[in-house]
């Protein structure tokens, strides 16, 4: 019996909160919550304080239009970091799975006769099923989603970072599977 009672007035005092909170929440104290809302004008929303909707606000921003193998390329950004693309890519996109401009040089079967370097072999590699693939995995056929092209865009935030490499090699060349895999083969 007085266990019913404990329970009574447990899911009383439960029920008394929820209407005590649905009371200060309710519809009115929501429409005041939103009067309250300050609105942010567009130009505090860009680095540039440009009002973003405006076409003519947007710099003009210039790609390299050197020809691929006549580019010069930048250092990564830092270990295994995507390399930005150094040449013109206007006529390889779109990129799909059916069809990857990119891969007529750059694929390892191809890469040293077109004297490119090839894609990794984190590219040619199925994680999730832990296996070696003889081509580029599917997952990585959209090159432009971690490689962008060169540009001469403005810094808009200062950056101190100092790139750290493990050797000279990879300021140039991708380890990243053999940095995955690294202790988790025990070596």
């Amino acid at each position: 019996m007085i266990k019913r009672i404990i329970i009574a007035i447990a899911f009383l005092g439960l029920l008394t909160g929820f209407i005590a909170c649905s009371a200060t929440t309710g519809p009115s104290k929501v429409k005041q919550e939103q009067k309250q809302v300050k609105k942010i004008p567009d130009t505090a929303l860009s680095y540039r304080n440009k009002d973003l909707l405006q076409a003519e606000n947007t710099p003009a921003i210039k790609y390299s239009d050197e020809d691929p193998g006549d580019a010069t390329r930048l250092q990564r950004s830092f270990e295994n970091a995507p390399p930005l693309i150094p040449h013109d890519i206007e006529d390889f996109v779109p990129i799909t799975r059916e069809d990857n401009e990119c891969l007529g040089c750059h694929d390892p079967k191809e890469a040293k006769d077109a004297d490119a370097p090839p894609t990794p072999a984190s590219h040619l590699y199925d994680m999730r099923r832990n296996k070696k693939l003889t081509g580029v995995n599917n997952a990585n056929y959209n090159c432009t989603l971690c490689h962008v092209p060169q540009s001469n865009a403005p810094v808009l935030i200062g950056n101190t970072f100092k790139a750290e490499y493990r050797s000279e090699k990879s300021k140039k060349s991708s380890n990243l599977l053999d940095v995955i895999n690294e202790g988790v083969n025990g070596e």
